[in-house]
């Protein structure tokens, strides 16, 4: 699914490929900022101290692991569980419908 000549070390991946990735992995690091930020703030209420931990894994997961390791890890997850999958996209769509539309 991911191309290996694609990475931004690679000699032969073309510049448009290399911004894309650079791009991305800054995106992945400010995710796993942002999960660790989410996270201490749910801990801090009694009630949602698993959801905290959860968003901890994720956060955690985020700063380990490259970008083609997340993919890779999302098509694996998608295909064990495809209902699963189309629940959780299903909610992130929700979620990202109304951040838009309450601009």
């Amino acid at each position: 699914m991911f191309d290996e000549t694609m990475g931004p070390e690679s000699e032969t991946a073309n510049p448009v490929s290399r911004d894309v990735l650079t791009e991305l992995e800054k995106s992945r690091q400010s995710a796993a900022r942002l999960l660790e930020t989410l996270a201490q703030k749910l801990g801090a209420a009694p009630g949602m101290r698993g959801a905290a931990g959860g968003v901890q894994r994720a956060a955690h997961y985020v700063q380990a692991h490259s970008i083609r390791d997340a993919i890779t890890g999302i098509d694996r997850a998608a295909r064990r569980r495809p209902a699963y999958a189309i629940g959780i996209a299903v909610v992130l769509g929700f979620f990202v419908g109304r951040a838009i539309r309450s601009r």
